[in-house]
């Protein structure tokens, strides 16, 4: 009985995961291109000659693309006004995000957590949107900064020959971005709005 009950909760768990795994690659057909780290920064996953990504949003015109992405800004940061840093309707929005946690570093103690400011460009044509990281910066609480390689006191992913030395750093920030576009482009398409209260 006991075992049996393992089993079924155990089964429970893998499928969870399938789901989970499922609307990750789900998402990421929907919505468009994923980014990756290289040694020289963010970059398309698909073609690392490029620093940005297009997010497919068929039907919309490239207004209705500007006027989704300023409710994006609205409904998810504290000050508006002061994180859009330069804007055209219906052509380009700038905007800067701050992260307290980007990702964690291991020691043989402790985890050190890295915070980020970045800054985003989202460009607008009907049908589709540019997102390209135009700005980051990476650092600890003692202002160490961390680089995408040969960085200070080993914090950085990639070494000066360009060989990984930080997988687990490298999935994070892709983890973190690739779920920063998926979060867009659901604004984007306006599939975002919950009224359902």
């Amino acid at each position: 009985m006991t075992l049996f009950w393992k089993t079924k909760t155990q089964n429970n768990i893998d499928m969870k995961k399938t789901i989970l795994i499922v609307l990750i690659c789900l998402s990421a057909t929907v919505y468009g291109q994923k980014l990756t780290v290289t040694p020289n920064g963010l970059k398309d996953a698909n073609d690392t000659e490029k620093t940005f990504v297009v997010i497919n949003a068929e039907g919309k015109t490239a207004k209705e693309l500007y006027d989704n992405a300023i409710k994006y800004i609205n409904k998810n940061y504290k000050s508006p006004d002061d994180v859009i840093k330069g804007k055209a309707e219906g052509e380009f929005l700038r905007f800067d995000t701050f992260t307290s946690t980007l990702f964690f570093i291991k020691d043989a103690f402790s985890k050190t957590p890295f915070s980020a400011k970045y800054t985003t460009e989202l460009s607008f044509k009907d049908g589709k949107v540019k997102y390209e990281v135009i700005a980051l910066n990476m650092y600890n609480a003692a202002n160490i900064p961390f680089t995408f390689t040969g960085g200070t006191f080993d914090f950085c992913i990639f070494n000066k020959k360009g060989d990984l030395k930080r997988l687990d750093t490298k999935t994070e920030i892709e983890t973190y971005f690739n779920g920063q576009i998926n979060t867009i482009a659901e604004f984007l398409q306006g599939n975002s709005n919950n009224d359902n209260w």
